[in-house]
């Protein structure tokens, strides 16, 4: 947990008995605390993103699809996470999943479980509410690229060396693939069932690459140098 998800997490608990989260609004202590937390946990939860999405796509280049499957739900999850903290939404449990709007000052519900987003409450968050990745298309890839994982995980195990359903397509080429779902500024292809797998999570971090240097946010150089040693396509490894 970050501590900008501990402080969060502890402001909360001091809401008193009876007053609900609606009403309960944190300090300008409180949340200047917080604030001053978030460069870092951004920071630590994209790296997350980073590497699961830098390991899935080399596991993809050596036939092991059902991991990639997991690490391309995880590149997502956290990418999406670190999107709330770059727009000052941070995500925390206390005993339910809740999310502390800093420019808002005010608590919201933030979903069933942490793999579970409440998009309700996102979208009522300023700039965040009226980005494509709080879309319900991007909801709706999300879900699905979600359930692909649990089916790998729990209900056919891993199905390798035979590719998964959703991993197929008539172009084998993997860098091609890669550049096309890059650079469809349309978003032709992100949610579409057949593409999705790969290149939901592939707008999704290229997003938060250009999310990241425009907050000037920028990881540590042993963590670059892990991830380019993992990354092996030709074209750029994204946050690097």
């Amino acid at each position: 947990m970050s501590d900008a998800a501990r402080i969060a997490r502890q402001v909360f608990a001091s809401k008193p008995k009876g007053l609900t989260y609606t009403h309960f609004r944190p300090s300008a202590v409180d949340l200047a605390s917080i604030d001053a937390t978030l460069s870092v946990a951004t920071a630590e939860s994209a790296y997350s993103a980073a590497i699961s999405y830098a390991e899935a796509m080399s596991n993809l280049q050596h036939g092991s699809t059902a991991w990639s499957i997991v690490k391309l739900y995880y590149s997502c999850f956290y990418s999406l996470r670190t999107l709330l903290l770059l727009n000052q939404v941070v995500p925390f449990n206390s005993g339910s999943e809740m999310l502390l709007d800093i420019d808002g000052k005010k608590f919201q519900k933030g979903g069933k479980s942490s793999h579970h987003w409440n998009w309700k409450s996102i979208n009522k968050v300023g700039a965040v509410g009226r980005s494509w990745f709080t879309s319900s298309d991007s909801e709706e890839a999300y879900g699905k690229l979600r359930k692909h994982r649990e089916n790998v995980n729990y209900t056919h195990s891993f199905p390798d060396p035979d590719f998964h359903k959703c991993l197929v397509s008539k172009e084998n080429d993997l860098g091609k693939r890669f550049r096309t779902y890059r650079d469809d500024s349309a978003f032709f292809y992100t949610y579409l069932d057949d593409h999705l797998a790969i290149a939901y999570p592939t707008k999704l971090i290229f997003q938060l690459d250009t999310s990241l240097k425009a907050a000037s946010i920028f990881l540590d150089e042993e963590k670059i140098a892990h991830l380019k040693s993992v990354w092996k396509m030709k074209d750029r490894c994204p946050i690097s």
